[in-house]
């Protein structure tokens, strides 16, 4: 797949498909979005005070800058998936739309339907959303970061984890913490309780892409509403712990990763706006 041509050149195909009438996937495509059109939560945007990292702390006290205790984030509504996208599902899209992705030839799926997508490049991943969207007649996407963090806190509440009560209850509500007792292959996305706010596997399934570009020091200075992260860069944002990790992490902890490459211990989850 040409990742970085795949966006234009899929919505090109799709458009002129669906103006054409000749889909031939016209009737599997709607029972697959009536299979999953519970698989979704809606956002009511507000505010959110997001944490400061620890590793930005430090960045910010090295170039002699304040350090908040939070930075204030306004977010817009939206919608997120409940559960992480599924390998069967990723499967489904390069089934109707011809579109191949060659790492996922190594993906770990004990479950199809089960399994959180994995071993899928970032590129691959936000051609999966935008998809997801066209046939929703929406906007597709990864989330943002503020996105994430915002479904990750129920609505921006003042939680460090995703959990089912924002506490840490290894084996119970989230992963171990312990590389001794973790799985070797992704677990299944509803094998942890949701936050309350009704979402799976933020801590504890896969690791997940969000939309952001990384920047170490672009939360200090990103804008208030609905930021994006910065407008180029090389790695992406990823956000959550997968099921090797042998640290939790809380929802503000930010890793990187490059968008070209998949990881069995990566995947992703798909928001729409108007």
């Amino acid at each position: 797949m040409n990742r970085h041509h795949l966006t234009l050149s899929f919505s090109i195909v799709f458009f002129f498909t669906l103006l054409s009438g000749c889909d031939n996937h016209s009737q599997e495509i709607e029972s697959f979005k009536a299979s999953i059109k519970d698989n979704f939560v809606d956002f009511k945007g507000g505010e959110m005070h997001r944490k400061v990292s620890f590793d930005l702390s430090w960045k910010l006290e090295e170039r002699n800058r304040e350090v908040p205790d939070y930075f204030k984030v306004v977010v817009s509504d939206f919608t997120i998936q409940k559960y992480p996208t599924t390998c069967y599902e990723f499967n489904f899209f390069m089934k109707v739309t011809g579109d191949t992705s060659e790492q996922f030839e190594d993906a770990k799926c004990p479950d199809m339907k089960k399994t959180p997508a994995n071993s899928i490049p970032w590129y691959d991943a936000q051609a999966y959303c935008e998809w997801l969207g066209s046939i929703f007649d929406k906007k597709g996407s990864l989330p943002t970061e503020a996105q994430w963090e915002y479904a990750a806190t129920s609505g921006g509440k003042d939680v460090e984890y995703a959990t089912n009560n924002g506490k840490i209850e290894p084996g119970v509500n989230t992963i171990w913490g312990d590389s001794k007792k973790a799985p070797k292959l992704p677990p299944s996305i509803n094998k942890y309780p949701p936050n309350p706010a009704g979402i799976y596997g933020l801590h504890g399934g896969v690791g997940e892409y969000v939309f952001d570009w990384h920047d170490a020091l672009y939360p200090a200075d990103a804008p208030e509403k609905d930021p994006m992260g910065p407008t180029s860069g090389t790695l992406k944002v990823y956000k959550g712990n997968d099921f090797r990790s042998s640290k939790i992490s809380e929802v503000y902890t930010r890793g990187s990763t490059d968008p070209n490459y998949g990881y069995y211990r990566a995947g992703f989850r798909c928001t729409f706006t108007d």
